[in-house]
């Protein structure tokens, strides 16, 4: 890597990965990478906790949460929803859709993580580690 590597290890021995952990319980549970956060008027997002309710939805599945430009906020939440059958293409049955799983997501989640679009797609991009690839389009 070079004489610029960067120091992998902390003086304890650690490396930090930038992952975001909760302890709940006696038990360390995921919620997010550092540098996948989403900045909604100065309230955190974390990509991974919106997936995780929109993925309890029957007709879900997969799904990415990502961040979109906003004038007003600086960003807000949008999904690529990935279904587990494609519905009829007409207009009101993809609305009746959009509508369930943002009244299923209020339920969950607070309003500031609430998608404000749902965009049903047939694919996620995997990147190559396996991991769903967090690039924004």
């Amino acid at each position: 890597m070079g004489d610029d590597a960067p120091v992998l290890k902390d003086g304890e021995g650690f490396v930090d990965t930038g992952d975001l952990l909760d302890l709940r319980d006696g038990r360390y549970y995921f919620i997010g990478r550092r540098d996948g956060r989403i900045n909604i008027g100065g309230l955190k997002v974390h990509p991974e906790e919106v997936e995780a309710v929109i993925n309890l939805h029957p007709a879900v599945h997969m799904s990415r949460v990502r961040a979109k430009k906003s004038p007003i906020t600086g960003s807000i939440v949008i999904a690529d929803v990935v279904l587990i059958s494609q519905p009829a293409a007409e207009s009101h049955v993809v609305q009746a859709l959009q509508s369930d799983l943002l009244q299923f997501c209020r339920k969950s989640l607070p309003s500031h993580k609430v998608p404000v679009l749902f965009r049903f797609v047939s694919t996620l991009a995997i990147a190559e580690s396996g991991k769903m690839s967090r690039g924004n389009d």
